[in-house]
């Protein structure tokens, strides 16, 4: 797993470093630097992807697109020399890239040349153990495309920037491969396929939903079709369409999907997973990060939600209870609060303490609900 990240003059990155647990949360206000640091990760995947790591940093497609040079570089340094670091169980990584040499060019040449690479692919990061869903991933639509390299040799749900689109190619080749069953937990239970676990997750988000993915009759991509199943005696509906549901359902699809086929040592990215969701189903799904993660799955996610960071501790503290959740030793989180005089990130640590507790609740640390209550209550 990756331990530590490092970036340094990365856009408005001065100087960085976050410690990297199983389960990452990163949340703040609006342009203050969260999303940027999973787009180092992505620079760096979407660089070796194309075999060119050990000679610079490539900053456009497929997983991110940043520009030139000058985009990504730190505006007010004094050394054009921008690096990102990453540490993980077995080795310490860093790339230094000089970004005075392409300040208008889409590739940064690396300051040390032809870097010694062939242990990075036994990390996630860099290997068929990874998934990236974006804010920008695809909802309420019911067609995909086949996309049989990706999906049946590379594993991914996401071609390009997180959309998601491979999300019904992978459920039909994937949805009776064993899953580890966390409703259960393994205890005492066989595993599950993956398309049954995933619909009884997206039951705790659409009480009743169904799903299932059939290939188009001209082997040129799938449908995933919707449903609801009849309760107390009432009729099930058949057939629908993702336009015609609730919009969280299909949005949410694609994380959940995600989360429940990795295998432990995988790496997952997710930004804004409580999009279009109820609070019941955001914190459905914080429980099922946690318990993802407990299991040995890398999950890094960017949230502007409460519900997100609440369910979390409340998994924290249910692990401490009854064993069953996550352990806050497993758990960081991040508030980014803003940029100094100088334009660079400020950013804290939020200890998890005892009893899903926090040590300190930076200012703006979802705090708003508090401040409205007490001038409501105030008069």
């Amino acid at each position: 797993m990756i331990k530590k990240l490092r970036l340094k003059n990365f856009k408005s990155h001065r100087d960085t470093e976050l410690n990297i647990k199983p389960l990452t949360l990163i949340s703040g206000v609006n342009n203050v630097g969260k999303s940027s640091v999973l787009q180092s990760l992505l620079l760096m995947r979407q660089t070796f992807k194309k075999g060119r790591l050990g000679i610079g940093l490539d900053l456009n497609k497929p997983l991110v697109s940043l520009g030139v040079g000058n985009d990504i570089l730190y505006k007010l340094t004094k050394e054009p020399i921008m690096s990102i670091e990453i540490n993980t169980d077995f080795t310490n990584y860093v790339f230094r890239y000089d970004v005075s040499q392409a300040l208008n060019d889409s590739f940064i040449p690396a300051v040390e040349q032809g870097l010694e690479l062939k242990s990075i692919s036994t990390n996630a990061l860099f290997n068929n153990d990874f998934q990236y869903l974006s804010a920008s991933r695809l909802a309420g639509v019911s067609d995909y495309p086949l996309a049989s390299y990706e999906v049946n040799i590379e594993r991914q749900i996401s071609l390009a920037n997180g959309q998601g689109e491979l999300l019904g190619n992978f459920l039909h080749t994937y949805r009776a491969e064993p899953t580890f069953n966390y409703r259960t937990m393994g205890i005492d239970d066989e595993p599950i396929a993956l398309l049954d676990q995933v619909v009884y997750w997206e039951r705790l988000i659409s009480a009743g939903i169904t799903i299932d993915v059939q290939q188009k009759p001209d082997k040129t991509g799938f449908s995933i079709i919707y449903g609801s199943k009849g309760q107390e005696g009432k009729k099930s509906i058949e057939g629908l369409r993702a336009e015609n549901i609730g919009y969280g359902v299909s949005y949410s699809l694609s994380v959940v999907t995600a989360l429940l086929s990795a295998k432990p040592g995988a790496l997952i990215l997710i930004e804004n997973p409580e999009a279009h969701l109820h609070p019941e189903g955001q914190a459905e799904l914080a429980k099922l990060m946690c318990l993802v993660a407990q299991r040995g799955i890398q999950v890094i996610v960017e949230t502007h939600s409460d519900h997100i960071i609440n369910g979390v501790l409340v998994n924290c503290k249910r692990f401490e209870k009854e064993g069953r959740g996550i352990d806050r030793e497993n758990v960081s989180m991040y508030y980014f609060s803003g940029q100094d005089e100088e334009h660079a990130v400020i950013y804290e640590e939020v200890k998890i303490l005892p009893e899903g507790e926090i040590e300190y609740q930076p200012k703006g640390f979802f705090d708003r609900i508090e401040s409205d209550r007490e001038y409501l209550i105030g008069g």
